[in-house]
């Protein structure tokens, strides 16, 4: 990177997860119809993360390098892109105290800084000098841009003007899966089954990291119960982590469960006309929008640190909330797989919601909040 770059657009991420590539390509293509273009400028995942499996790189990807320290609980970024970011036209950075850099680039009056993020801490409890340090970034910052109403809410109400924030509306590539999933034939759902062990099986699956947040030990408990009632259910794990030794433990104790590995969009697609519903007590993140997007109901708890996307979903319409207790959880789900009338409601509903999901529109929203910020 060197030399000015005024067309450029800088988004800077710590990594690139395989589910945000569609995203940019779109953003990127968005901003091409007007002139600009758009630079990701990002590391490499390390330790837990690069466990997941899951990264990614596009024609807009710039490497960079970033250090990370460890206080308590809490990751302190660094990177070092004042002087790059100073070269092109604006900056959009993460809405994190976390992120050093981040308060060079608010001083910084060569930068145009503009914030994406989350809004408020959904995942962890909020802390008052954060918010504080997180509200003066905002005040600092030409636009900022978050994923839900609730966080731009949160943004506006710590004093950032209301026209000075976009809601995006997180989205995966739900268009693809869509098309992926009504091209499979019932000879090909057949004969997946069949690889799988899965005929004469009802499908409760899980898609995700196998991490903490997720709280696999807390479904496998609750799942116990489900099949004690439902003796012709399997529970399908997709997902890779640095639990993943722990799930390999669990499933080689029960006779009902068994691991897939990670389901990449087109797998997922594919997988979910065998489905019958989404296991997810723990944290919900985009996997929201992908169930919505494929007509998946999602059975979850009131866990209280879902990401921001659970807010997609609404509770008996396309979705099922149980309290965040083991029993609770079991009997949720054990209703639902006895009520076909209630869960083939629920994907009806899951499917008319996921409609207005797409990568398309979440990126033309972002460019929109990124052409308000250049025009402030």
């Amino acid at each position: 990177m060197s030399g000015l770059r005024k067309d450029v657009i800088a988004v800077i991420q710590p990594f690139v997860p395989g589910y945000r590539r569609p995203l940019f390509d779109a953003i990127d293509a968005e901003l091409r119809l007007r002139g600009l273009r758009l630079e990701v400028w990002h590391d490499s995942p390390k330790g837990r993360v690069a466990a997941r499996g899951n990264a990614a790189s596009g024609e807009w990807s710039v490497p960079i390098r970033q250090r990370r320290v460890s206080l308590g609980r809490r990751n302190i970024t660094y990177r070092g892109v004042l002087g790059e970011a100073r070269r092109v036209r604006a900056v959009v950075a993460g809405l994190a105290s976390t992120n050093i850099e981040t308060y060079a680039l608010a001083l910084d009056p060569h930068v145009r800084l503009m914030l994406w993020g989350h809004g408020r801490n959904f995942t962890a409890s909020n802390n008052t000098i954060d918010t504080r340090i997180e509200a003066w970034l905002a005040r600092r910052s030409a636009h900022v841009l978050t994923y839900t109403d609730e966080g731009k809410s949160h943004v506006v109400a710590q004093g950032a003007p209301d026209d000075k924030v976009t809601v995006v509306v997180n989205a995966t590539d739900t268009r693809r899966l869509r098309a992926e999933r009504a091209a499979v034939t019932p000879q090909e759902s057949e004969e997946l089954r069949a690889a799988h062990g899965l005929k004469g099986r009802r499908v409760a699956l899980f898609v995700g990291a196998f991490d903490e947040p997720k709280q696999l030990p807390f479904l496998f408990h609750a799942m116990d119960q489900v099949t004690a009632v439902h003796d012709d259910v399997t529970l399908v794990l997709a997902g890779a982590g640095p639990e993943a030794s722990e799930v390999e433990q669990f499933v080689a104790a029960r006779h009902y469960a068994q691991v897939v590995g990670r389901l990449e969009a087109s797998e997922l697609a594919r997988f979910s006309t065998i489905t019958d519903l989404l296991v997810m007590p723990g944290r919900v993140g985009l996997v929201a929008v992908d169930a919505l997007g494929l007509g998946l109901p999602i059975v979850t708890t009131r866990y209280p640190w879902h990401a921001p996307e659970a807010a997609y979903l609404t509770d008996g319409v396309d979705s099922v909330w149980t309290e965040f207790e083991v029993t609770a959880y079991a009997e949720g789900v054990t209703e639902l797989l006895g009520d076909a009338a209630r869960l083939q409601s629920l994907r009806a509903g899951a499917e008319h919601s996921g409609a207005s999901f797409s990568v398309e529109s979440s990126a033309a929203r972002f460019v929109a909040g990124i052409l308000a910020g250049l025009e402030s």
